[in-house]
């Protein structure tokens, strides 16, 4: 029985680590992954309230450049793919410290969090699968305009997963109320917490947007991390 307590007792520390790191992590990692689709700071400055019409043409000739688009094109958006499931544990783990307070928050934030990443994967592993048309060699490379844009168009699957993605930042978002409700962190630092999804989720695609939106959840949750760090050294 006492064996089975300690074992307990270390998963949970466990978890209460993992958890807290993950709260901090994704948003650092999106911050990395919007920053990365830029080159100088002047354009960062360029805030737009609507997102331009997308070009193909650009698009192609990004992914046909010498690096194939590697550096401006799939490498942000694998930063972005690769931590998705911090969603999920960041998502868990909010709603593990919400639930004796605001269950409604937890369970529903949760729920919608979890189902949006796993439409966002799929937005994510298609779009970084375009990048595939840099490996046709130039001599066949004639008619792929027409192709990419076909591709590209946002129409049927690609604009279900799309929009059903947009579910992982609203749940966040209701998280975010949970926080504010519960106040098991300072409210300034729950209403840092949710403007930064609701930024991201307002200016879909318009990186510079994004990347404030995902200082704001960094800033927002470094106290609730520190605090269960904390928490956990002293168990």
């Amino acid at each position: 029985m006492e064996n089975q307590n300690t074992s307990v007792h270390k998963a949970k520390k466990f978890m209460n680590i993992v958890g807290s790191l993950s709260l901090i992590a994704l948003p650092a990692a999106l911050a990395v992954a919007f920053a990365l689709h830029y080159t100088k700071f002047t354009d960062f400055l360029v805030f737009k309230l609507v997102k331009p019409p997308y070009s193909p043409e650009r698009m192609l000739e990004t992914l046909t450049s010498i690096d194939s688009g590697f550096r401006f094109y799939t490498l942000p958006h694998m930063v972005g793919y690769l931590a998705l499931p911090l969603f999920v544990s960041a998502s868990l783990f909010l709603a593990y410290i919400l639930w004796k307070k605001a269950p409604w928050h937890a369970l529903v934030g949760a729920i919608l969090t979890n189902i949006g990443v796993v439409f966002m994967g799929g937005v994510f592993g298609a779009w970084i699968s375009f990048a595939a048309v840099g490996n046709v060699p130039a001599n066949e490379a004639g008619n792929l305009l027409p192709v990419l844009t076909a591709l590209t168009t946002v129409q049927g699957p690609l604009m279900l997963s799309s929009v059903l993605s947009a579910l992982t930042f609203l749940g966040m978002i209701i998280l975010g109320f949970g926080l504010y409700q519960s106040r098991i962190i300072p409210q300034w630092s729950a209403t840092f917490f949710t403007l930064g999804n609701i930024l991201i989720l307002a200016f879909i695609d318009l990186d510079n947007w994004m990347f404030i939106g995902a200082l704001l959840m960094l800033i927002g949750l470094l106290p609730l991390t520190v605090k269960m760090l904390h928490a956990n050294q002293v168990e």
